[in-house]
């Protein structure tokens, strides 16, 4: 696998993450809740998965675009 193809793996699979998290919420949210030790975890999860992302070009930073 190239150093593209993995960041490109890492970069879904952390999509999905959020994805998952975000459904979640909004499951939750559509029952009119919005605390508890669920939607904590639910929130905490999005979050993670934000800080994931915007850490990976870190790990990458030695990709171009046409790599």
């Amino acid at each position: 696998m190239t150093r593209q193809e993995e960041f490109l793996a890492k970069a879904l699979e952390i999509h999905h993450e959020y994805e998952q998290a975000t459904a979640i919420i909004h499951a939750m949210m559509s029952k009119n809740i919005a605390v508890g030790p669920e939607w904590d975890a639910a929130v905490a999860r999005q979050l993670t998965a934000l800080d994931t992302w915007m850490e990976l070009p870190r790990g990458y930073g030695d990709l171009q675009g046409d790599d």
